[in-house]
Order: structure tokens, then sequence, then C-alpha cells
């Protein structure tokens, strides 16, 4: 009779458990590795109760060798009644450890060279179109562009550069979502085939929220 028992007992524990694996790949949690569950080829998402945290690495693959790096981020506000967020609530984390802020306007503009380009390869709007779409979206400017005007004067077209619309703080409310390119100084050992997480932490938040994933090769 007891050894009846037990067996019911552990057929309970591993139907739970495996009720929980289930519930956890769902949600987005980490199912292969260390890694959060995909969206798409090169968008890893975390589906949390509070924030759904959306990153796309379409940009991030061809910038190896650049002094900064970009990354394509969906946020929505699924349980919060107002999310705060500035530009230090972003934290890029390689897998050493090492933590690194978001690159400032000025650094871009003076820097790097494919704030435009990185634009045309953003993906995370139609990704998350069904997903969001109950949802309200908030503009955000986390980062310059560059845009081109025909100077009359020389005949030949002029970059401008447009640091004006940049927005460093932001009020979410509850159901609203942003999608923006943010840029980090890249790792001194490269991008590619690595791993990171990307924080987001706010005084709204009582822990920050991450997402872990991979820039593939």
């Amino acid at each position: 009779m007891k050894r009846g028992l037990i067996v019911a007992s552990l057929l309970v524990v591993l139907l739970v458990g495996a009720s929980c694996e289930l519930r956890e790949e769902i949600r987005g949690v980490p199912t292969s590795g260390q890694l959060d569950r995909k969206l798409s080829r090169f968008a890893y998402i975390e589906d949390g109760d509070l924030i759904t945290l959306v990153v796309s690495v379409n940009a991030t693959r061809y910038r190896e060798g650049e002094p900064y790096i970009p990354f394509e981020v969906a946020l929505a506000n699924t349980g919060v009644k107002r999310l705060q967020l500035a530009r230090e609530s972003f934290e890029l984390v390689d897998a050493q450890g090492n933590r690194y802020p978001l690159a400032l306007p000025r650094e871009l503009i003076d820097g790097y060279n494919f704030l435009d380009p990185d634009v045309r390869l953003a993906e995370l709007e139609g990704l998350t179109f069904d997903k969001f779409a109950a949802l309200t979206r908030y503009r955000t400017k986390f980062s310059p562009t560059r845009a081109g005007m025909f100077n009359e004067r020389t005949g030949r077209a002029q970059v401008i550069e447009s640091t004006e619309l940049i927005r460093d703080n932001l009020i979410l409310p509850r159901f609203g979502f942003i999608v923006d390119m943010l840029y980090f100084p890249a790792p001194p050992d490269g991008v590619l085939g690595k791993e990171f997480e990307l924080f987001v932490s706010s005084p709204n938040l009582e822990e920050p929220v991450y997402v872990r994933f991979q820039v593939p090769e």
C-alpha cells in the first residue's frame, strides 16, 4: 500500500514539473541552455508578468569591429501603472559580467557611421504587431539619426545631424509599448557568437527585468 502511494506521489510530482516546464516555455523563460525564447531567427523575448522585453540582433550581427553596437528593443508595460524610463534604465551585460551603459548621442554622431542603415535593418515592429495589437505605442528616440539634405549652394548632398528629438526620459503607462534602436559601447572581445543580457530597471520595478540572448556568428 505504501509502495503504491509512493509511486502515485512520484507521478504527481513529475506531472506538475512537466506542467511548469510547458508553462515556462510559453512565457519565454530560458528553455534551451541559458537563452530566452526566440521570437524569430534574430529576436529573443522575455514575457514577464509586468514587462515584456524583446531584443533583436539583426543589425548587431553586421557591426562587428565598430566602436558601438546596435540592439533593436521592444518593451511593453503590461503590469505597472506608470513605468519611468531613462537612459540609465538600460544596461548591457556580457558573459564576463562587464556592464555597458547606453552610448551618448554625441558619441554616436561623432564616432559611428551606421545610424540610418541600422534603422533599415529593424524587424520588431512587424514581429510584435499581433502581440502588441491591443496596446498603445509611444514614440521614443534614445539614439540620434542622420538625414540627407540637398545643399543648393554647393550642389551636393549634405548630412544633417539630428539630435534635437532625443528623449532621455519617458513615462510609459500601463498597456503602452515602445520600439527603439539602442546603442552600447562595443565589448573588447567582439559580439559575434557571444551571449549578452539586456537589463531594464526603473523606480517602479522592485527588481530589473532582463532578456538573455546571443548574437549569431
